[in-house]
């Protein structure tokens, strides 16, 4: 099958498998953390973080702060026009990464820097230089590190783009999520194409070689015919990457979007629809699809990757970076470092008060057991991969594949039957069609689901 082809997703095969189901951004999932593991624990997690000096790592900084809400996010925001609350809120996270940086030691490359929110770009461009130089006192970004940022069109100026470049930023992630006016009314956030493109044009005059557009299908009041007309002017300007993310309608973790009405949203079907749409037209201009959600153009990282079965995934999304453990820094952020997943305090008042108490601001996580981190393996490679090879993990884990995941296996049965899976040998390959089902191909290998108290409400599969 070429990557122009469709992909024969049937009716019933929708209604059969769009299922609640995770994304699995980790393993164990986040609803399998708990708040017995604090601070303590997560200073045990960067004491043996240290003792791998010559490891690189991820950074994340969280900035949350937003001049408004928009009512289909899933972010963890404060939506503020508060003087002073940035500053403050940087003098904080000056403070977590000398905390961080204490215990780490010698441990202080970075290979992969994300700042993301909230708008990071909410700092104006002396308290961007203020953050960078708070990294930079602490942690040594490597030669060659990957080094990104979210922005968001309305609020970003032309002199936040170059200072951004001037400090090393070289990949952007702009937030897009549809050009047509009836959908952004329906979600709150109101963004002229006008003001996309010129923000693009901006980061391309300023060298930036990496740029990604994020969009969400699934939204309240999209259509075929309109959203077509956004693939078509985003084609057009040709972005190094895209992320295609399918609206999660979680009104029970996210009260805000409880003011979408369910009525407005394309469901099932209707809503697959929206995706085969945007891959067929972005394949056909000359974009590879990689992992679930991605696009990238065919001489990009990601997509060489991605061939050469080295593709990463972590919070931040697909990755090629070589730094297998990352470390969180702000209010939310999300730590997987020393065998365990560590979030930080999502209320800013918590979060300042555990700093001021002189603790890692951390409230909640999960310790990784052994099987954890095999099965963490495993559902990445098929993600990332579409690929299982069984002698690898063999090598990893001394794991043998039929002997340890024979009830797995007899799940899978259903997928070979469906065509989404197939033999390789011992190996197991993930079908274009079971590419479209990756979640629910990965959830037969979570333990956690298999437990009554396992069941969590995630969004749904497709």
């Amino acid at each position: 099958m070429s990557a122009s082809d469709p992909i024969p997703v049937t009716r019933d095969l929708l209604i059969r498998y769009d299922k609640p189901g995770p994304r699995y951004t980790s393993y164990p999932t986040a609803p399998e953390w708990n708040d017995e593991f604090g601070p303590g624990d997560y200073r045990k997690a960067l004491d043996d973080a240290a003792t791998r000096a010559g490891e690189p790592l991820s950074m994340y900084i969280h900035i949350p702060f937003c001049h408004e809400r928009c009512i289909y996010c899933g972010c963890n925001v404060v939506v503020t026009e508060k003087e002073g609350v940035a500053d403050r809120y940087l003098d904080y996270l000056d403070r977590e990464l000398e905390l961080a940086a204490q215990v780490l030691g010698d441990r202080r490359d970075v290979m992969q820097l994300h700042w993301g929110g909230g708008t990071p770009t909410y700092l104006g461009t002396d308290q961007i230089d203020r953050l960078m130089a708070s990294i930079g006192k602490r942690f040594r970004l490597s030669a060659g590190a990957e080094i990104a940022i979210e922005i968001d069109p309305r609020v970003t100026t032309h002199d936040q783009i170059k200072k951004l470049r001037d400090l090393g930023f070289n990949r952007i992630s702009m937030g897009v999520q549809d050009l047509n006016p009836e959908v952004q009314r329906a979600i709150t956030r109101y963004q002229t194409e006008q003001e996309t493109v010129d923000l693009y044009r901006w980061c391309r005059d300023a060298g930036y070689e990496g740029i990604n557009f994020d969009l969400v299908y699934g939204l309240p009041q999209q259509k075929p015919e309109s959203w077509a007309r956004t693939i078509r002017a985003i084609i057009e300007l040709r972005p190094d990457r895209l992320a295609v993310y399918s609206y999660a309608h979680v009104p029970w973790i996210r009260p805000h979007q409880k003011w979408i009405s369910e009525e407005t949203l394309p469901t099932g079907p209707d809503k697959f629809e929206l995706f085969a749409n945007a891959r067929q037209m972005f394949t056909d201009a000359g974009y590879r699809a990689i992992g679930m959600d991605h696009f990238a153009l065919p001489t990009d990282e990601l997509t060489v990757a991605m061939d050469e079965r080295r593709l990463h995934r972590n919070f931040m999304g697909y990755s090629v970076v070589p730094a297998e453990e990352m470390i969180g820094f702000g209010t939310s952020a999300i730590g997987e470092i020393g065998g365990c997943y560590a979030q930080n305090y999502v209320k800013l008042s918590k979060y300042y008060e555990a700093i001021d108490a002189g603790d890692l601001p951390v409230h909640r996580g999960f310790e990784l057991s052994q099987e954890d981190i095999v099965r963490r393996w495993l559902i990445r490679r098929l993600m990332c991969d579409f690929y299982l090879d069984t002698a690898e993990l063999k090598r990893r884990f001394d794991v043998d594949y039929r002997e340890n995941f024979a009830a797995e296996e007899e799940v899978l049965s259903e997928f070979y039957e469906e065509e989404f899976v197939r033999r390789d040998g011992e190996n197991i390959e993930v079908l274009p069609l079971g590419r479209v089902f990756i979640r629910n191909v990965a959830m037969v290998f979570d333990a956690y689901l298999k437990r009554p108290e396992g069941q969590r409400m995630f969004s749904r599969t497709v």
